[in-house]
């Protein structure tokens, strides 16, 4: 098909009407650039501009700029914005005509281009400070009261004046200083809002197509940061958290659009920020991590495809080597400031820093690689660097070249040449770095960032790319040194292991960004870095294992401290919960409680983890339930003497009484009065003491509290009296209540009542006739649990399904009723009844805390699709078959044991 196919089937009399050249000149546009073509099909009158142009001089920015600035006339924004992108377009194809017939070199046609940018960014800015003052009034600064203005520093090849035909335009807003309008906004809101006008303007689609693509990544704190900043807010950002990368960066840093005098300022202060007087050994050794990245990326991952921007020998090492020689002597030798790549090439030769031969070698390369970039990027109109060989015929004939294979010996001998001399910049180094690496360093090369990361094996890598980028965009991480910023950043490929290794890549990643980013971990994680701690590797195991406990500690920094200080051995009895409290600053007493339990809790569970290699299980699962018991019950002992208890006692059920209290765990209580007058008196400190304990605050909750066990359940009064227990045990009670009152425990109150009330359980317990008829109602309600839940071949449930916790339980509970024992705890129990299930019980009951300890729910299921359940398995050494083969044959034994009991 012919490319001027559209004019022949529906233009054909325009065609007709051309002259031979004007023809021929259509033809050459259509052979190049598809968009223009079609630019020139709805507007054929500009035909006859472009060849009225082609032997005229350059317009240069002032001309650019004045007749940019004829669009403020149009009334609407709609009708402006398409018009600029018809202004853009005007002289974009003029530009490239020069370019197809050679008017001018490759330097004057991109600095043309750049300036067409700046005219563009001009008319924009005009337009949009004027509708904002109309609508929020002049801004003003707050130390001087002048007016503020602002404007747009042109940075990349925008701001070298190298812009190529398809880039993004690279740019950062400023504005002069704080202050307010004069109706009251912040001068921050106005030219916040004045920027996002400038930026619809720029790149809002239309009819005509975009005007530009507009890059803001480069501006402080990237994609996180405002869409415009302060001039004082700059100068203190880039002295005080500025990188390396930033100082490179900002070499191409030049005004582009609005007030000058404020782009002035700021170049005044990144000046001495780029080019420093003297350069400490970590800067340059920033400097050649940067050029080390670049080899890094420049790899081709195609024979058949080449990037002629990042791979070996291309343009990205052709522009570095020029700007490591200006970040390195620049400081000294001003001259060096240059933003033009070949211009600031010369001067470096010139100052004898590279050799006469190496310059011409590099300014040739640079030369072809540009033209023949812009030749690739014209054909379909879009921005690419990818050198297809397949269209190497095509690229040879519009270089200029006789044959194919001389383009392309052309083509690798600049590639040889470059690559020879970038490799003699400060010689080979051994590190290597990662895509994820390079791309936290330089900003450059996202899609191969993105790409690494789904090969590591998360679902989503630029999700997983900005949560990582979060860690590295923070406030805090600006505030290290360089040395502390380069060890994180070398730290990353161990990262990269872990989440790797990690059965929840996702969750992980999750849990790591929140105890850097709302716990601020990072000096605490260097300081382990450097004295090479095993904390370190355990602060990420903590990530992998446990969301409930690492959103404990990062919205905590206080606990931080107490978990990961070398002192941060766990709180055991009542003497250490004392102690803590004493320390503890805060003056409301519940709320010094609730610090106490998050910081108790916490030093129990990574107490717990970091012994689960070593300590046996039943040790460390004693360990941890006597820690959170022991805690339950000082807290509840306080909490009866701060309401000044008085004629009752406080006991506990379930988990609390049994001594197995768990992360999470719910408080099974039982309150009991001394008799109907003490009730009368001291009612409402019960009720107190559950609002206290139920009732939320910054600090969290104490504990959540379940009721259902004690007489009538939830519709039962909630704190009877000794005589009310008496009756209800000897004509109310069920079956299953004998069991539960079995783990009934004393935990605090008026001593009396407990003697009292220990009388009457030891009745309740061991009046109850053990025979046939009790055995098989107690295995009629077992089973009646059983069927509350659904197991499948993929679903198990390790507390009541088959073979479950409550087997065990139901099997010591008989056990202790049937030889008259008050004993509560059920491994006790275990060892004096069937010491064969022990190892098999608390597998179980370590799979249930577990479970705790990575959600923090209470659920006793698993799902053999859920990767809640691979992460438990992993926390045991095991991939997922080994473990849930292991759970379904421990359950299996466990229902033999029971039916031996109850059959």
């Amino acid at each position: 098909m012919s490319n001027l196919f559209k004019f022949e089937t529906l233009k054909r009399d325009f065609l007709n009407s051309l002259s031979q050249n004007q023809l021929q000149l259509l033809k050459d546009i259509s052979l190049y650039s598809s968009c223009i073509t079609d630019f020139l099909f709805r507007h054929p009158e500009e035909l006859f501009y472009i060849e009225n142009s082609l032997n005229q001089p350059l317009l240069g920015r002032d001309k650019l700029i004045q007749e940019s600035l004829q669009l403020l006339t149009i009334p609407r924004d709609d009708e402006f914005i398409s018009k600029l992108t018809y202004f853009k377009m005007k002289h974009f194809s003029r530009i490239v005509a020069k370019d197809i017939y050679k008017k001018h070199s490759l330097i004057e046609l991109t600095e043309e281009y750049s300036y067409l940018a700046d005219a563009c960014f001009e008319v924009a800015y005009r337009r949009a400070y004027k509708k904002n003052v109309e609508k929020y009034g002049t801004p003003l600064e707050e130390d001087t009261g002048n007016v503020a203005s602002g404007c747009v520093i042109a940075l990349g090849k925008h701001g070298g004046t190298d812009l190529n035909y398809y880039s993004d335009v690279d740019v950062m807003y400023v504005y002069s200083a704080e202050g307010k309008t004069e109706k009251n906004l912040s001068n921050r809101e106005f030219f916040i809002k004045l920027f996002t006008d400038v930026t619809t303007y720029i790149t809002k689609r239309n009819f005509e197509g975009i005007t530009w693509n507009v890059d803001l990544d480069l501006r402080p704190e990237g994609k996180k940061g405002l869409l415009a900043y302060s001039i004082p807010f700059i100068e203190s950002y880039y002295w005080s958290v500025g990188r390396t990368w930033e100082r490179h960066m900002l070499i191409k840093a030049r005004h582009a659009a609005g007030d000058e005098r404020v782009s002035n300022e700021f170049l005044s202060i990144i000046t001495p920020f780029v080019y420093r007087k003297s350069l400490t050994k970590e800067i340059v050794d920033e400097i050649f991590s940067m050029k080390k990245m670049i080899e890094e990326s420049a790899k081709t991952r195609s024979k058949n495809e080449i990037d002629i921007k990042k791979c070996e020998g291309g343009i990205r090492e052709i522009e570095f080597t020029v700007q490591v020689f200006q970040l390195l002597h620049g400081g000294q030798n001003p001259a060096l400031r240059e933003r033009e790549t070949i211009k600031a090439l010369k001067n470096v030769v010139k100052a004898g820093l590279l050799t006469q031969e190496d310059g011409e070698k590099l300014e040739e390369a640079y030369i072809f690689l540009r033209n023949l970039e812009h030749i690739i990027q014209l054909k379909n109109c879009i921005q690419t660097q990818v050198f297809k060989l397949e269209n190497a015929d095509e690229y040879a004939q519009k270089m200029g070249f006789k044959t194919t294979s001389q383009f392309l010996e052309t083509f690798n001998t600049h590639r040889k040449n470059v690559k020879s001399i970038f490799d003699r910049i400060a010689g080979k180094e051994e590190k290597k770095y990662t895509p994820l690496q390079t791309y936290i360093f330089t900003k450059q090369n996202e899609e191969e960032a993105v790409e690494y990361l789904q090969n590591l094996g998360l679902k989503d890598g630029k999700w997983a790319l900005n949560v990582i980028l979060e860690i590295f965009n923070n406030p805090e991480y600006f505030l290290l040194s360089e040395k502390e910023k380069n060890s994180l950043l070398d730290y990353i490929p161990n990262l990269e292991k872990h989440i790797k290794e990690s059965p929840d890549r996702e969750s992980f990643l999750i849990n790591v960004n929140k105890l850097f980013v709302e716990g601020n971990i990072y000096r605490l994680f260097l300081s382990a870095l450097e004295n090479k701690s095993s904390l370190v590797d355990f602060i990420l195991e903590i990530a992998k294992t446990s969301d409930y406990i690492t959103n404990i500690i990062s919205k905590d920094t206080e606990v931080i401290d107490f978990a990961f200080s070398s002192s941060g051995r766990p709180l055991i009895d009542e003497k250490d919960f004392l102690k803590e409290l004493s320390i503890i600053k805060l003056e409301d007493k519940l709320d010094a409680l609730r610090k106490l339990k998050k910081i108790a809790e916490v030093l129990g569970v990574l107490d717990y983890f970091a012994n689960i290699k070593f300590y046996s299980p039943v040790a460390r699962l004693k360990k941890l339930n006597n820690i959170i018991t022991n805690l339950s019950d000082f807290i509840l002992k306080t909490l009866y003497t701060i309401n000044e208890g008085k004629d009752f006692a406080i006991y506990g059920l379930g988990k609390l009484g049994s001594r197995e209290m768990n992360v999470g765990s719910d408080l099974d209580l039982i309150f009991v009065f001394k008799d109907e007058n003490a009730k009368l008196h001291y009612s409402k400190i019960p009720q107190k003491i559950v609002q206290d304990l139920t009732k939320y605050t910054k600090e969290g909750q104490l504990y959540q509290i379940d009721l259902r066990l004690r007489p009538f359940g939830k519709a039962g009064e909630l704190s009877p009296s000794l005589e009310f227990y008496r009756n209800y045990f000897s004509k109310d009670a069920r079956i299953w209540e004998v069991l539960a009152w079995t783990k009934a425990r004393f935990i605090t109150g008026d001593e009396t009542v407990k003697e009292e009330f220990e009388r009457l359980i030891k009745e309740f317990l061991f009046s109850v006739k053990i025979d046939k008829s009790f055995n098989e109602e107690v295995l009629d309600m077992r089973l009646k649990l059983e069927a509350l839940t659904r197991e499948t071949e993929d679903v198990l449930d390790i507390k009541l399904g088959k073979g479950g916790i409550t087997d065990i339980e139901f099997m010591v509970q008989m056990f202790y009723l049937k030889n008259k024992q008050r004993k509560t705890g059920i491994i006790e129990g275990i060892l004096d009844f069937d010491p064969d299930v022990l190892d098999d019980y608390v597998f179980l009951r370590e799979i249930e805390t577990r479970l705790r300890l990575v959600k923090g729910s209470s659920t006793s299921k698993l799902s053999k699709e859920d990767r809640m359940t691979a992460r438990i398995a992993d926390t045991f050494g095991m991939d997922l078959k080994t473990f849930w083969n292991k759970v379904k044959n421990t359950k299996e034994r466990i229902r033999l044991h029971f039916l031996r009991q109850f059959k």
